[in-house]
């Protein structure tokens, strides 16, 4: 045992490695000075690298297994430069050799288990790589953070846009139930399965007050309620508005007659999820239509008996408005077309001189606002002819003289056949007295047509507006004519913006001669005020198309309406249809046609291609 120590600690045959540097002070100095000083570098390093690992946790277990190896192979070689230091004055060379094997066995370790991992390493970034990667993280948290400013700015705007659309949407919903609290209409929605979810009928027109999770079979009669669901179900599956008229009984057992518009209620998504409905009460109205509808038929009596007075006689009927333009005439003598003198003045149809006297009778029925009979002549034709004048003052609802209307019957003859002239003057004063009772029966029946004063204002209004607006193409080309496509967008601008889809215009570029612009333009506001109330234009998926074409001598305008309500023929005949197919049609030596299709009204005016410009 006493041997083995010795033979570890050096002791007996081997030799101190200071021999062999034969105990020279320099070199012994030297090299015991370089092996302190590496083994205390490799003492050191070892020191390095485990607080390294100690504050890097995220080391992948692989990674920290061969910084340790590596950390044990550093210390190692310190420790094996600390006993070659020894070995200059104590021979310990089995110890050291030991120590060396060791060494070389964790080093072999080492370096096996460092190549796998060495392409790894090799991926990692450098200090370059890693300072740009600082920047470009810089970079994004800067932007980051603008981002979250501007969300926070967004959603401050936002939260103040909502704010005001809740202002906006409790301000609406104010005005709203006040608009409904004044007015006879309750609005009600429903779900698909059509169970009420919401109701406003502040004047109780639906039959059951609480109608809220019932349904309309629960509220109305059997045979109306069938009629109405089937129109719901119509709504909710086609997703098309649609609206019908349904009759109920009232709290006081009288008919009481709705209007029911339903519309499709669609959620966030465009699914169809329910309807709304609006109800309007008819029943007045209604009580209007009937009594227009009696009073309509005998003002086409009255205007049939007026044709059939009229018709072949030498009785005129005129109008003026307080300028003394012709507005209408009937049978008149001055010319064959009636429409070559709507418009005009006696001077300009006369002459100053010749028309003084007439002009001034005129002028102080319409002072005065009192009805004035007078004796005139004429000459037509190079044939003197004498009438009988009866001018009367037209007097507006507000008491202003707005013109004058006259009728002048031909008494040439009484002049040479005296007795029979009595007879007939006898005849023709009752006749005049009726045809002025027929006049004044007809703004009667007008004022009748209309629910108030203010709608038959507004009607007339309107058809004056009418003429104005081809007024106004006419002065624009100095009433040498007006260009058809603008007389249209003129007419129908009324109701519907001539870009719009619902509007289609085809035809060659064409100008009217003055009097069929004037006519033209009437027939069209015509037609587009009883589109815009009956027909096309009275829902959004209606259509309109206007053609015109030039067949020979012959000029055709054809008005077309697609995708209006239902349309049947009228029972009676209106202003507007009398005005198109009579007062239009011969005015301009032409045939007007109005038919109603199962699609929609159609009305074709054909007239000579003489009325066009060339």
């Amino acid at each position: 045992m006493g041997g083995l120590i010795e033979a570890v600690l050096g002791e007996g045959a081997f030799l101190p490695h200071g021999v062999c540097l034969l105990w020279s002070p320099a070199l012994l100095t030297l090299h015991a000075l370089s092996d302190a000083l590496i083994a205390g570098a490799y003492f050191v390093i070892p020191l390095a690298i485990l607080r390294f690992l100690t504050l890097r946790h995220d080391f992948a277990p692989s990674y920290r297994r061969v910084a340790y190896l590596f950390l044990a192979f550093i210390f190692l070689c310190g420790l094996t430069h600390l006993i070659s230091l020894v070995t200059y004055w104590q021979p310990l060379y089995i110890i050291e050799g030991g120590v060396k094997a060791l060494t070389a066995a964790v080093s072999v370790v080492t370096a096996i288990l460092v190549w796998p991992i060495l392409p790894k390493l090799l991926t990692l970034p450098s200090p370059q790589a890693l300072e740009e990667s600082n920047a470009h993280l810089k970079r994004e948290i800067q932007a980051h953070v603008e981002t979250l400013r501007q969300l926070n700015d967004s959603r401050a705007d936002l939260e103040r846009r909502v704010a005001q659309r809740t202002r906006e949407l409790i301000e609406t919903n104010q005005r709203f139930e006040a608009a409904l609290a004044s007015s006879d209409v309750a609005v009600f929605s429903q779900d698909r399965d059509l169970v009420f979810t919401w109701s406003y009928d502040p004047h109780g027109l639906w039959p059951a007050r609480e109608v809220v999770g019932r349904t309309d079979g629960d509220t109305l009669p059997s045979l109306v309620s069938q009629e109405v669901v089937r129109a719901k179900r119509t709504v909710v599956e086609g997703g098309r508005g649609a609206a019908i008229n349904i009759e109920v009984a009232a709290e006081d057992g009288a008919s009481q007659y709705l209007r029911l518009s339903m519309d499709p209620l669609r959620d966030d998504a465009g699914e169809i999820a329910g309807l709304t409905s609006a109800v309007v009460d008819l029943t007045e109205r209604h009580d209007y239509e009937t009594r227009l509808s009696a009073l309509t038929s005998s003002l086409a009596e009255a205007n049939a008996r007026f044709d059939l007075a009229l018709r072949g006689s030498s009785i005129s009927v005129f109008t003026q408005d307080e300028r003394l333009r012709y507005t209408w005439v009937y049978n008149t003598p001055l010319a064959p077309d009636p429409s070559a003198i709507a418009g005009r003045t006696d001077a300009e149809l006369m002459g100053e001189d010749r028309a003084a006297a007439l002009i001034a009778a005129k002028r102080a029925v319409i002072e005065a606002a009192a009805p004035r009979t007078l004796d005139f002549e004429l000459e037509i034709e190079g044939r003197p002819r004498s009438f009988e004048m009866r001018l009367e003052p037209i007097v507006a609802l507000d008491g202003r003289v707005t013109g004058l209307a006259g009728v002048a019957v031909d008494i040439t003859e009484r002049r040479s056949h005296e007795r029979h002239l009595r007879l007939v003057m006898r005849e023709l004063t009752h006749r005049s007295k009726n045809l002025l009772a027929v006049i004044q029966a007809m703004a009667r029946q007008t004022a009748a047509r209309s629910d108030d004063p203010k709608t038959f204002v507004e009607r007339f209004s309107a058809r004056l507006r009418a003429m104005a607006a081809s007024h106004d193409l006419l002065v624009a080309q100095e009433w040498h004519g007006a260009y058809l496509p603008d007389l249209v967008k003129a007419q129908l601008a009324q109701a519907v913006d001539p870009g719009s889809e619902q509007l289609v215009t085809e035809g060659p570029p064409v100008s009217l001669r003055p009097d069929a612009a004037q006519n033209i333009g009437l027939a069209l506001h015509e037609l587009t005020t009883n589109a815009a109330k009956y027909g096309a234009l009275s829902v959004a998926d209606g259509r309109i198309a206007i053609r015109w074409r030039l067949e020979g001598d012959r000029f055709v305008l054809r008005w077309e309406e697609r995708g209006g309500p239902p349309v049947e023929p009228a029972s009676r005949r209106g202003f507007g249809v009398t005005l198109l197919e009579r007062t239009v049609g011969q005015a301009l030596d032409g045939t007007v046609s109005v038919s109603f299709e199962d699609s929609g009204l159609v009305c074709e005016i054909v007239i000579p291609a003489s009325h066009l410009l060339a």
